[in-house]
Order: structure tokens, then sequence, then C-alpha cells
């Protein structure tokens, strides 16, 4: 009789994603308000903004990719440490330098920091678990300590920047500053890799090809669509649509994220429980229906007034942020199962750089679809079930009894 899984996270995972929510908090504290300090305080016209924030937003594509490599080439935990170290560096420079060029060479730094980090997380969580069980349950809590971190980082930006002067935005770039070195030196000194650390040799594992199969590439198709059509929905689509389709308050707005970050919070670890014991395709399959569910509930909400539209877009955030617990332990243990031998970074930079173009793109997405007669809910539905769809193939693909191997044949005659 078998032992059930030990599902204990070691010290230095512990210390890995502690140091997560850590810097999640300077997180909130700034990013949440850098387009009100370039607009309104800075007094940059729109365009300008615009292109700041594009430069940060476009830096982390294309250096998550080479994040990736550079995890595979190298520790990932090397990477992750010195892409705080840049980070660092660039909200310095934005907390101490003055004009459009500081600005713009600070958050092209920071662009390229969060590039370089990101790819190098999954890796890391992947080295530092004994088994599947420990590896989704790290996922999950740093998904977790994530969403506490903004929301907790947004809450005291909030508070701190009622009556600010640039003076104050500037100390809390600096502050966000210190998150990041404090989780560079954390992930240097608390958080060592098992045997294989150093890398068995840069130039042997420069030469591992990137040659991911038709499974990832359909996990990539799919992620892209969740994100575009689901995520960045839920962030920039959802309040629109509440604002303008069914002339609701910004209260009610407000409310509805509350719901959902509690949701999130309080449905994380257990969620994550049951994605232990399934298969991922099917945790993800499971996942993207209950998004067009909720989807679903919000076109019902159009169709009705009063506080049954209200009961029905609570129900739809409830729903949304149910599922969403399951993404993070499913889709990052998926990218690792899918991942090619030595490739693990590379996998996962490219998920992430496919995640940024769906975040990037969702808002301009969803103005345009409430700005015509297109059934704004159904079109997310529809891109929901074509995800799990795709997940459905890999699933199949991944469950595929291999065919038999012939049995050699036999040379010569019997004697």
């Amino acid at each position: 009789m078998t032992g059930r899984p030990d599902r204990r996270l070691t010290r230095p995972a512990w210390w890995f994603v502690a140091g997560y929510g850590v810097s999640a908090i300077g997180t909130g504290l700034c990013y949440p308000f850098l387009a009100i300090y370039l607009h309104q305080v800075r007094g940059l016209p729109a365009g300008e903004t615009a292109v700041l924030l594009l430069v940060l937003a476009g830096a982390a594509v294309p250096m998550s990719v080479y994040g990736g490599a550079l995890a595979d080439r190298h520790s990932p935990r090397v990477v992750a440490a010195g892409a705080l170290v840049v980070q660092t560096a660039g909200w310095l420079v934005l907390a101490a330098g003055r004009g459009y060029a500081a600005e713009l060479a600070a958050l092209l730094v920071i662009g390229v920091g969060t590039g370089l980090f990101l790819p190098a997380v999954i890796p890391v969580i992947a080295r530092l678990s004994r088994n599947d069980e420990v590896k989704v349950r790290t996922m999950s809590l740093r998904y977790l300590l994530l969403n506490v971190g903004l929301g907790v980082g947004g809450g005291l930006g909030g508070l701190v920047l009622g009556a600010a002067t640039d003076s104050t935005y500037r100390w809390l770039f600096a502050a966000d500053a210190v998150s990041c070195a404090l989780y560079a030196a954390v992930i240097a000194a608390l958080v060592p890799l098992p045997a294989g650390d150093a890398a068995p040799g840069r130039r042997r594992a420069a030469r591992v090809p990137f040659r991911p199969g038709l499974s990832y590439a359909l996990l990539l198709v799919a992620q892209l669509l969740l994100v575009t059509f689901g995520m960045a929905q839920q962030d920039s689509g959802v309040p629109l649509a509440v604002r303008t389709d069914f002339a609701g308050s910004t209260a009610l707005v407000g409310g509805l994220y509350a719901v959902a970050t509690f949701v999130v919070l309080a449905g994380q670890l257990l969620v994550s429980r049951w994605v232990e014991r399934v298969h991922k395709t099917r945790a993800l399959i499971t996942m993207s229906m209950t998004w067009a569910g909720a989807w679903l509930l919000g076109h019902a909400a159009g169709t009705v007034a009063g506080d049954a539209q209200v009961a029905l877009l609570v129900a739809m955030m409830v729903t949304f942020a149910l599922g969403e617990c399951a993404y993070s332990p499913a889709f990052y243990t998926l990218v690792e199962q899918l991942a090619p031998p030595g490739t693990l970074g590379r996998s996962t930079g490219a998920a992430w750089a496919t995640f940024q173009v769906g975040n990037t793109t969702g808002p301009p997405v969803a103005v345009y679809l409430l700005s015509t007669s297109v059934p704004f809910w159904l079109v997310l539905a529809a891109a929901a079930v074509l995800a799990a769809g795709l997940v459905l193939v890999i699933d199949r693909r991944m469950h595929a009894t291999p065919p038999p191997v012939p049995a050699p044949a036999m040379s010569g005659a019997p004697s």
C-alpha cells in the first residue's frame, strides 16, 4: 500500500513564494497609478502617456522569450535574481529621473526586467518541487500571494495618493524598487536549487533545440483566447460594459471586483486541491467551460434590470473567479509537461509572451466589440468554448495509446 504523496513545500519554496507576494505589494503600489502619474501629475499628453505604457508592455514580450533561453542555458534562479535587479534599477530611475527621456528609459528597463523574470519562475518552482502535487500547490500559492500583494499594494497606494504630489509618487516608485531588491536578495541567499543549479554545461544546454510539438502550439493558441477574451476582458471589458450597456455606477464596478477578489482568495487553495487530483488538461477544459458559463450569465444580465441584473453580474464574477483559481496550477503544469526536454525556460517564456500579447490586445478588443452590434458576451463565451475544444484535442493526444511495437522478424529457419 503506497502512502499519500508529501504535499509539503520545502523551505526554499516557501521563501520563493513569500518573496513573490512581497514583491507584488510593491507592484500594486505603482502599476495601477502609473497612467495617472504620467498623464495627470506629470501633465503628459494622452499620446505620450500611451507610448510610455506601450514601451513598458512591449519590452516584456521579446524579453520573455530571451529570458526563457537564459533560464535554459543558465540557472533559472540566477536569471530571476538578475531580472529583479534590472527592475530595481528601472524603478529607481523613474523615482529619481526628470523629463520624458528618463521616464522612457525607466519604463523600458522595467519592461526588460519583467520580461526576463517571468520565464524563470516556473523552472524555479519545478526544481523546488518534489512531486506534481507540491508543484501545483506552489503555483497556487504563488497566484494567491500575487493577488493578495496586488490588493494590499493597490489599497495602500490609493490611501497614500489621496492628496498626492509628484514627490509622493516618486517615493512609491522607490518603495517598489526596494521590494524588487529584497526579493532578489531572498532568492540569492535563501532559495538554493537542488543539485544541478549550476546547469550541466552551458554549451550542451545551448545546443538543445526548441521544437515544440503540436500539443504545445495548441496550448498557446488556447491561452491567447483565454487571456484576450477572458482575463483581459474581466479587467477592461466588464467594467466598460457595466458602465455603458448596463448604466451601472462605479460603486457597482468596484463591488463586483471586490467579490471576485474575495472568491480568488478564499477559493484558490481549495480549487488547487481539486486540480492536483485530475489531469491538467481536464482542469483547463473545466475552467474554460466555467468561463463560458460566466459570460452567459453576463449576457443574461442584459435581459433584466434592477436587483436581478446585479445578482446575475455578481454570479458572473463569482463563477469567473472560481474558474480563474484553476488557471495557474493547471496551465503552467501543462507547459512543463509539454515542453521538450531541456527547454522549460523557453517554453515558459513563449507562454508568458503569449499572455502579454493577449493582455495588451484585450482592452482594444473590448472597446471595439462594445462599440458595435456584435453580442459582446456571446463572443467571449464562444472564445472560451473554442479554447476548451483546443485543450480537448491536447487531452486526446496526451491520452492516446501508442501503437504496439511490432516484434522483430526472426532470421533464418528453425532448426
